[in-house]
């Protein structure tokens, strides 16, 4: 089965922290949905972060909360193929790692039960590939879960990690934005104007800076 065809109609799980959420998720989002037949883009914020732990500035609800209105504010202006009248954002965020271990095999696992019907696909950047296999029960997602894999221009794709792993490649150019820049401005006293959701700009600036 072709790779795009594999993909039809499943639904991409974006994990992170979104400590905060930002125009970069968003750009990522869209270009998936864009460049493969993915049906929906999740994006799924970290209740407990195996990697980052304590580095983690805002707490969960509030992180959760900001991605969701970073969600509502898509109008069917940014997917022109949605009529209007039928327009159900592509995007959306769920709250399915609260309270749970933060591992991507746990995670998955539940979606699955609760979705017996539907497909899942998770999306991972090229500079995280090398260190899939040191993931938590990396034998159970290699055979369960289909990864989109995505080029980054300082890191080389492991083809040892390829060739264990169902995926597909999606080449798309980058954008250079990242949570730690955003939190290092807001400290800095820098502006953060087009590096988040223009309505939330104040909010998240004001967020930080209490945490400060």
């Amino acid at each position: 089965m072709a790779q795009y065809e594999i993909l039809t109609g499943a639904y991409a799980i974006l994990g992170g922290s979104f400590d905060p959420i930002h125009n970069g998720h968003l750009y990522l989002a869209k270009e998936v949905l864009s460049l493969s037949p993915i049906h929906k883009v999740i994006l799924v914020p970290s209740y407990n972060h195996n990697f980052k732990g304590e580095d983690i500035v805002l707490d969960y609800d509030c992180r959760l909360a900001l991605a969701q209105e970073a969600i509502n504010s898509f109008t069917p202006l940014h997917f022109i193929n949605h009529p209007v009248e039928d327009f159900r954002p592509p995007i959306e965020v769920w709250d399915a790692e609260r309270g749970e271990s933060g591992y991507t095999s746990d995670l998955v696992r539940k979606l699955i039960k609760q979705n017996p019907e539907q497909s899942f696909a998770f999306i991972i950047g090229a500079d995280n590939l090398q260190n899939l296999p040191n993931w938590h029960d990396f034998a159970w997602l290699k055979q369960n879960l289909h990864f989109i894999v995505l080029p980054r221009p300082d890191s080389v794709m492991s083809c040892d990690v390829l060739s264990q792993i169902k995926h597909t490649i999606l080449d798309m150019p980058l954008c250079d934005i990242s949570s730690s820049d955003i939190r290092a401005k807001i400290s800095a006293g820098e502006s953060i104007s087009g590096l988040v959701p223009e309505e939330l700009e104040l909010r998240i600036r004001d967020l930080y800076l209490a945490k400060a």
